[in-house]
């Protein structure tokens, strides 16, 4: 039976409160027929799936085509650099035929362009360390809170 990494159930669950009635038609986590055996989307050995797609709408007005998301993926990768406690579970993101990872030094948690893919959703696939943590992701667009929104812009900028 597979099984969505908890990271990616903590950040999915985030996503959903933070906007509640958003197009969730590109959303998905488990591998369909166009996914290739090693996509991080394919449940591993143990069942684990380790990514999510996020539809880029978030709603209506500013949070419409794609803005919000272009954040939402821009956070995800601030994140991802930083040395903030779970940050470890990233392991790379696509948004809009852009990819960041941590794979090379040279191009460490940056935007590099390409054929990609993923233009009407971000993908976010994840590291094993996502499998049992289950702390929230602390990015600043997914909290309406004004306190809480100004203590992780302080902490995601060091």
């Amino acid at each position: 039976m597979a099984k969505l990494v908890a990271g990616g159930v903590v950040l999915r669950n985030q996503i959903n409160g933070r906007w509640a009635g958003r197009d969730k038609r590109s959303d998905g986590w488990i591998a369909d027929s166009n996914h290739s055996r090693t996509s991080d989307h394919a449940p591993d050995k143990d069942g684990w799936v380790h990514a999510i797609d996020i539809d880029e709408n978030m709603g209506k007005g500013k949070w419409r085509n794609g803005r919000a998301a272009r954040k939402l993926a821009d956070q995800l990768r601030l994140y991802a650099a930083s040395d903030l406690p779970g940050a470890d579970r990233l392991k790379y993101i696509v948004h809009e035929n852009k990819l960041a990872s941590g794979t090379y030094r040279r191009t460490w948690w940056k935007w590099r362009p390409g054929n990609w893919g993923h233009e009407y959703h971000i993908h976010v696939s994840f590291t094993s360390k996502a499998k049992k943590d289950e702390r929230v992701f602390p990015l600043p667009i997914l909290t309406k809170d004004r306190k809480l929104k100004k203590l992780w812009w302080e902490q995601l900028r060091g």
